[in-house]
């Protein structure tokens, strides 16, 4: 076995994930799924959390929510 550390270097094709925002996301992953575009109650439920997120990336950026665009 050789002596050497391994590291990664096309962060351009993906990029680790902070703990963070694993935890923050766990809930949407797990058991919150619901379509942000349909109006049933699930649907309106993610709708809120995208929204808020927005709100809150484009406080982070000094920007706009409507500016904000995920893809």
């Amino acid at each position: 076995m050789s002596n050497f550390r391994k590291i990664y270097l096309d962060h351009s094709a993906t990029t680790p994930v902070d703990p963070r925002v694993v935890e923050a996301m766990m809930p949407y992953l797990t058991e919150k799924f619901g379509n942000a575009s349909s109006v049933h109650f699930f649907g309106q439920e993610e709708r809120a959390a995208v929204d808020r997120a927005r709100r809150e990336g484009a406080a982070l950026i000094g920007d706009r929510p409507n500016e904000v665009v995920f893809l």
